[in-house]
């Protein structure tokens, strides 16, 4: 996938107008620079406008999303997020009490299980996206991932998930404190926003939290993945 996109393919991976996606950079919503007269965006910029975009919209933008990545990607994978999921990467107990920890805790759990190579690296990657701004929503969940991907120290995409029984602070608006943290690492820009994409919008159907919050085991919280993007693909 390329790193930059001039106006009007950034238009056609994203399914907007040239003329929305022109207003947006000139007001510094979507962050880019002009050479010669036109718009040029980098991916890492575009990732972090569509990671608002993608979490705040509707379901539609995030199947055109998906949709998009997949035509350029050329992945298929009705099973997505489930196969990037497995029971060692589920913890329903989470320990961690501050915002350190979490991420700490998230990337070791990753590093145990051979997902990941150096949790430390990806500790710090962690925190300096956090650093940018936080991951929490108000939803009582965060979706943990750094800037750009780490292939070096990432064998295969992933998806790991760490429960809170009591929640901690996290930067969600209002002071609501996060319970549900999913760690999102993608070897590529590619897989990670069709990943997005997909997580959202499993995010956003209903009770779909409560009832992760409720499982009893890490299988349970696997056949709950399943059913919804079963559901999706509905």
């Amino acid at each position: 996938m390329q790193r930059t996109y001039t106006l009007s393919e950034l238009a056609t991976f994203l399914r907007r107008s040239e003329r929305e996606l022109k207003t947006l950079a000139e007001k510094g919503v979507l962050q880019g620079r002009q050479r010669q007269g036109e718009w040029i965006f980098d991916l890492p910029s575009v990732s972090q406008w569509m990671e608002e975009e993608i979490a705040r919209g509707d379901l539609v933008k995030n199947k055109d999303l998906e949709e998009a990545v997949a035509k350029i990607s050329q992945e298929e994978d009705a099973r997505l997020l489930r196969n990037m999921m497995s029971v060692d990467l589920i913890d329903l107990a989470f320990p961690a009490r501050t915002k350190s920890s979490a991420l700490s805790r998230m990337t070791q759990m990753a590093e145990s299980c051979g997902r990941l190579w150096d949790a430390a690296a990806m500790t710090d990657a962690l925190r300096e996206r956090e650093e940018m701004s936080s991951t929490a929503f108000e939803e009582g969940f965060a979706i943990l991932h750094p800037r750009r991907p780490q292939p070096d120290i990432l064998p295969e995409n992933f998806l790991a998930i760490g429960i809170s029984p009591s929640g901690i602070p996290f930067g969600a608006e209002r002071g609501r404190l996060t319970d549900v943290f999913f760690l999102l690492c993608c070897q590529s820009d590619a897989s990670y926003l069709r990943a997005l994409g997909r997580l959202t919008r499993i995010l956003k159907q209903s009770e779909f939290l409560d009832q992760l919050r409720e499982c009893a085991s890490p299988i349970d919280a696997l056949n709950l993945f399943e059913d919804a993007e079963n559901a999706i693909a509905e």
